[in-house]
């Protein structure tokens, strides 16, 4: 029985002075009495500590900061605070977006990940909207530019499923550097191609920047919470997927025309020439960003190895821990829908030149329209996931995405029966919308189909090719047989089943789910608080916040799902710890007494 008061320097605590009662019962409370006693009640004695119980005092006082403050940094951190509240049990990931802000390290990474994302996407898609330019200077078939589309998608399924364990190990930052500054290297290179087997292979070589997909989605999920991944994975999917849609702007409606007239219309100096300039532009970027932004809240990899703030993940373990029956079923689904947005990247211009018999200017621009959806569709899918989760758990996200599928299924049906450029336009755009709101849907169910391995996950779901079906069949053709495999797919959302928590007919959310959840809503119903108490202070003329009720109602509660498998108790609050280890005692010694 002591009450403390500590005696500390900023940095370090050195002493500890200690009020003993008479029923103290460790050896040193009972030699300190003998040889200090004045006060038959009572003493204060002081006690040195050595270096190992200072940092235990420093991290427990850091520990209780964070249980009332949602913006201080654990003790494992590099930062002491951040921009936006964070969930310090799921290390110190945030719980709230402010796309205002580009401070580190939450905000910069979502910012460093769309702009790299874009960028990557841009180069991957460069030559796509220049096919037709290609095709008539080469003299290919429709079926060897077909082909060229095909190695493009395949290296992107290969490196993606490499660099899913890769930022597990790694973190997502200095993978997406390498892959942009790689990959730049055969983009500004295409005009060197005089073949078909040349276009083949420089395409083949650009599709490394496919795997930018799984840093741009792996990167979100380590920075914000599980209860508004589907939003930050959303954003950072639709404005990177932007970069599809600047690719037929850019190519296809601006430079090829401002080439041509430089070149006096000669057209094939200047799709030569062009491509240099997207390429350089992912070059640069590639080569500043790692030093912009953190791998993780707490900082970068490497140094959170260092420190003990996270495990060394094995690339095998990864691997063979991602590939769960959950993630096949993911992967079909969202090949059916990024698959299909990568066969319009490559299609829209060939079609609508095959179609309706449009100039590649003229079809680049329903490209750009074709994926200027992305703004806002796929960010409103990952939105709407989460407000469904939010209300009805995992068994609303599911139903999200599947009626979103089967919407896609049908208009893509649609498309292929249109006959007028005007009805063509329209129907695209309307399944553009649903194509990417499902993109943002499915992506907001990836993060809890394991934890550990993110990234390896990510890799798996994120492999499709759907050129095969468009280099052998009519265009009309092709696009039923797309239309009709996104809606079958949407039926083996029956077969999700995710532990701890519901399927699409059966099953029930874990109470630690639902606590998650209800933590996660009493965070914005406490911010919301704060907001309106500050707007009344202010109207009153009273700019004075009352701090100790915000942190009140924003204190954390002490357990989630990962905490009761993955945690290891080192990682926990020493205050919790210690507050257990008392219980225990207590009632270790009621029961001898009894």
């Amino acid at each position: 029985n002591y009450s403390a008061s500590l005696q500390h320097t900023p940095t370090l605590y050195h002493s500890i002075k200690v009020e003993l009662g008479h029923n103290a019962k460790s050896q040193t409370h009972r030699a300190a009495m003998e040889t200090e006693a004045t006060d038959p009640e009572h003493t204060t004695v002081e006690i040195p500590l050595d270096p190992l119980e200072q940092e235990a005092l420093r991290v427990q006082q850091v520990w209780e900061e964070c249980s009332r403050d949602p913006h201080k940094a654990c003790p494992q951190s590099k930062y002491e605070r951040y921009d936006v509240p964070v969930d310090h049990y799921e290390g110190d990931r945030a719980t709230e977006l402010k796309l205002s802000s580009f401070r580190r390290p939450h905000m910069r990474g979502l910012h460093c990940a769309w702009i790299s994302f874009f960028l990557a996407f841009m180069i991957w898609f460069a030559p796509a909207p220049l096919l037709k330019e290609i095709q008539d200077t080469l003299d290919l078939t429709k079926q060897q530019v077909w082909e060229s589309s095909i190695t493009n998608d395949c290296t992107a399924i290969f490196t993606r499923v490499i660099m899913g364990p890769v930022c597990d190990n790694y973190g997502a930052r200095m993978p997406m550097a390498i892959v942009l500054v790689l990959a730049s290297i055969p983009t500004a290179m295409v005009g060197l191609v005089n073949s078909s087997k040349g276009l083949s292979l420089i395409r083949f070589f650009i599709g490394i920047a496919g795997s930018s997909f799984v840093m741009s989605q792996f990167w979100p999920s380590r920075m914000f919470s599980r209860e508004i991944s589907g939003t930050a994975n959303g954003i950072v999917g639709g404005w990177g997927n932007l970069g599809g849609a600047a690719a037929q702007l850019l190519m296809g409606r601006i430079l090829l025309p401002a080439f041509k007239k430089f070149y006096d219309g000669d057209a094939e100096k200047s799709w030569r020439l062009i491509c240099v300039f997207p390429a350089s532009l992912a070059f640069l970027w590639g080569l500043i960003m790692p030093f912009l932004s953190d791998d993780a809240p707490m900082g970068n990899y490497k140094e959170m190895k260092k420190n003990g703030s996270m495990d060394r993940i094995f690339f095998t373990t990864a691997l063979k821990s991602g590939a769960t029956k959950n993630t096949w079923i993911l992967f079909i689904q969202y090949a059916s829908c990024f698959g299909v947005e990568l066969v319009m990247n490559n299609a829209t211009v060939l079609y609508y030149n095959y179609k309706f018999d449009l100039t590649t200017e003229q079809a680049s621009t329903y490209g750009f329209i074709y994926g200027s959806m992305n703004i806002f569709a796929r960010g409103l899918g990952g939105y709407f996931s989460d407000k469904l989760n939010l209300q009805y758990g995992m068994r609303g996200r599911l139903w999200l995405h599947t009626i979103l599928l089967v919407c896609e299924g049908i208009l893509i049906i649609a498309f292929s029966k249109a006959e007028s450029l005007p009805g063509a336009v329209i129907t695209m755009c309307i399944f553009s919308i649903f194509t990417q709101a499902a993109e943002g849907a499915i992506f907001g169910v990836v993060p809890y189909v394991t934890k550990l391995y993110t990234g390896a996950v990510a890799g798996f779901v994120g492999s499709v090719v759907y050129g095969l079906g468009f280099r052998s069949l009519e265009y009309n053709q092709a696009f039923l047989m797309m239309g009709c495999i996104v809606i079958s797919s949407s039926l083996l959302s029956v077969f999700i089943d995710i532990p701890c928590h519901a399927g699409l007919f059966w099953g029930e959310d874990n109470h630690l789910v639902i606590q998650a959840r209800e933590r996660h809503a009493a965070r914005q119903a406490g911010a919301a608080t704060t907001v309106a108490n500050s707007e009344a202070n202010d109207e009153d003329g009273n700019g004075e916040r009352d701090s100790h009720g915000d942190r009140e109602s924003l204190e954390l509660a002490p357990i989630t799902e990962e905490n009761s498998t993955h945690r290891d108790s080192s990682n926990r609050e020493p205050a919790q710890l210690q507050s257990q280890e008392r219980s225990n005692e207590t009632e270790e010694e009621a029961t001898d007494e009894a």
